[in-house]
């Protein structure tokens, strides 16, 4: 056996084990620099990993496992599993962190939602099935899966369920929520870019002269139909994308 072939064996035993190894707070690092996650502790393998008390736009989702896909390696593909740390639960995502795809896959979740720090003064509870959002060269490349989101808090739509499904139009991820309320029909929009910038808009269609006055106090502007209120941001820093 050539020095030269135990040299090459070293250096790929090295390299194997480096990756087996590798924290997986590597792969958190990232999503660590956006808006939209947080974690209050990441432990393990990059192959089996724990995030601690994990926040989504700011509302807490509990603990979750993961790891990364070997066989998606092989096509150049960092995909990462996750599932919800916890006995039965049918909470999951698969994350494309690098490679010719990225976003998220088969997204199924339950969660309180705060839109105030997107722009937005409604909360509520959401629940999302199956939801992908995968971009490829920044357009839309897929998109799925269906959203229900129940209104509560203090506002003058608490109770009003809204839902609808995703869907990929003119290279935006895009998913539209329709519902009703007392006398107002409720359409929220939520559209996605592939560098990160999104916009939502939550209309109410009504005649309601209180209604209308209730959500112009909580920062909607009235217009022919009733009123609006739209508002832009960016989950990913460019530093990030």
């Amino acid at each position: 056996m050539s020095n030269r072939f135990l040299i090459a064996a070293l250096i790929v035993a090295t390299l194997i084990m480096t990756a087996a190894l590798a924290p997986m707070s590597l792969l958190t690092e990232r999503l660590a620099r956006t808006e939209a996650f947080g974690a209050a502790g990441v432990s393990g393998a990059v192959w089996n990993g724990r995030l601690k008390d994990v926040t989504l736009a700011g509302a807490p989702i509990g603990t979750w496992r993961g790891g990364l896909n070997p066989l998606a390696l092989v096509t150049g593909q960092v995909r990462m599993g996750l599932r919800h740390d916890k006995a039965g639960s049918d909470q999951r995502a698969t994350l494309l962190l690098s490679g010719r795809d990225k976003g998220v896959e088969r997204l199924s979740l339950r969660t309180s939602a705060d839109l105030a720090p997107l722009g937005l003064p409604l909360t509520g509870d959401v629940a999302l099935r199956d939801v992908s959002a995968v971009f490829r060269n920044g357009r839309c490349a897929r998109a799925g899966g269906d959203t229900r989101l129940r209104l509560i808090g203090d506002g003058p739509l608490r109770g009003a369920v809204l839902s609808g499904v995703a869907v990929c139009r003119a290279d935006t991820w895009t998913t539209t929520l329709s519902g009703r309320a007392a006398g107002a029909d409720l359409t929220l929009s939520g559209r996605v870019q592939g560098d990160g910038r999104y916009q939502l808009e939550m209309s109410a269609a009504t005649t309601d002269p209180d209604l209308i006055q209730g959500l112009v106090a909580s920062g909607f502007v009235r217009d022919a139909t009733g009123a609006r209120r739209s508002v832009d941001g960016r989950l990913v820093p460019p530093s990030a994308k």
